[in-house]
């Protein structure tokens, strides 16, 4: 009753004309909205299709931003390295053929030496699946949005990172039993990168370059004896578990990070209440390709489980690997950039964050899992299970309100 005394001796007309008002002018949150400009948005990714994991995350993304803008803001996807490839995505996406596309740093150490040495913290990780994924990839999400010269590292080549992931660790895909220090040595095994490459050489194996497209037919003739590569690969992609079905769960690095950047032109030219809501939307892009490398490990699990791989005991090779990668972690401060100051002590944060992480899954009832065959065996079978709701909450609110001040 008190709202319409308020209008006593004021005219029906008059109380109509200011409802119109009201009405018509829009309101502060919708006025970005309304001034907005339609447009398309080109995304590249060189990794695969829509429904592979970073395709079906990004997606979503696409999605959840479509809807938020009312329809101004759509996508058009190119796959498969339809328009970028792996090699020239950097300044295909700084120049603007894509807007949006996915890159791995180290493959551009001249452009970025920042990031393509952070990727020397793959090392760092425990070699328990759930662990690395998820507490490796919020950590590695955290230095790439907050760290300040990486953050300008990125700016300067026009870009501005969205979100990064890192998979689960690299092991040994063989194809004769590996469970002792010396049945690894001498063997040869193909692995890229001086991250991988040191800890075969620590087992005392031999190592080799040899193209991707090559490996399948290589460890079939026995050209080759082992690949250091990520466990889920044994039954997707080349499906090596027909040529290399002896698996050697001994905890090599993972592959940090794979980075989803937009052309920073096109961040600038968004208004505020978009970016803001694209930031969050990128922490859910990330955990959702963290549940997704869960769902491809698992089914690792049932090639075990049906007798088509093998896990070897790596008990006697998991000490010499730890100890190489702690070791390469360290050294990792010698070969630090001009504008990485204080690297032992960013290295030092760096670990620490990790552990953090870590100790939140273990918190929440994931415990890490140790290096033996039973227990390597009931981890996959049980991955497709894990909840990883909590752990994203928890990361959700302790580091958005950071990633926001960026």
């Amino acid at each position: 009753m008190k709202q319409f005394t308020r209008w006593t001796g004021v005219s029906f007309a008059a109380v109509a004309a200011s409802m119109f008002v009201m009405t018509a002018t829009p309101s502060p949150a919708q006025e970005w909205l309304d001034s907005l400009e339609p447009r398309v948005l080109k995304l590249a990714d060189f990794s695969g299709d829509p429904k592979a994991n970073f395709g079906a995350a990004m997606v979503k993304w696409e999605e959840a931003i479509t809807e938020f803008t009312k329809g101004k803001i759509t996508f058009e996807n190119y796959w498969s390295a339809s328009l970028l490839n792996a090699t020239n995505v950097l300044q295909g996406v700084g120049d603007g053929v894509a807007d949006v596309g996915l890159i791995i740093p180290s493959y551009f150490p001249k452009q970025m030496p920042v990031a393509s040495w952070f990727f020397g913290f793959g090392a760092a990780l425990s070699g328990s699946t759930v662990h690395d994924v998820a507490a490796g990839g919020a950590t590695s999400l955290e230095f790439g949005l907050t760290y300040k010269p990486l953050v300008e590292e990125y700016a300067s080549l026009n870009l501005r990172l969205l979100q990064g992931t890192s998979t689960p660790a690299y092991n040994l895909l063989c194809n004769k039993p590996i469970s002792s220090l010396d049945e690894a040595k001498g063997k040869r095994a193909r692995a890229i990168g001086a991250v991988w490459s040191e800890s075969a050489e620590a087992l005392g194996m031999t190592t080799v370059s040899i193209a991707y497209n090559e490996a399948y037919e290589g460890l079939q003739r026995g050209v080759f004896d082992c690949m250091v590569l990520n466990p889920n690969q044994l039954v997707i992609g080349s499906v090596f578990k027909d040529v290399a079905p002896e698996y050697v769960p001994v905890t090599m690095a993972q592959l940090q990070s794979s980075s989803w950047v937009i052309n920073l032109d096109t961040w600038n030219s968004f208004p505020k209440e978009l970016q803001e809501f694209i930031t969050k939307q990128n922490v859910i892009a990330a955990a959702n390709i963290w549940k997704g490398y869960l769902q491809i490990e698992g089914k690792v699990g049932d090639a075990i489980t049906a007798g088509e791989v093998r896990v070897n005991d790596a008990s006697q090779l998991e000490p010499v690997v730890a100890a190489q990668r702690a070791k390469f972690v360290e050294n990792m401060a010698a070969s630090a950039p001009a504008s990485v100051e204080d690297a032992p002590g960013l290295i030092k944060s760096y670990q620490e964050r990790v552990a953090y992480w870590t100790k939140a899954l273990v918190d929440m009832g994931q415990p890490l899992v140790e290096r033996n065959p039973e227990a390597v065996m009931k981890a996959f079978t049980g991955l497709d299970k894990v909840d990883l709701t909590p752990f994203v909450e928890k990361y959700e609110g302790e580091m958005l309100p950071a990633f926001l001040q960026q």
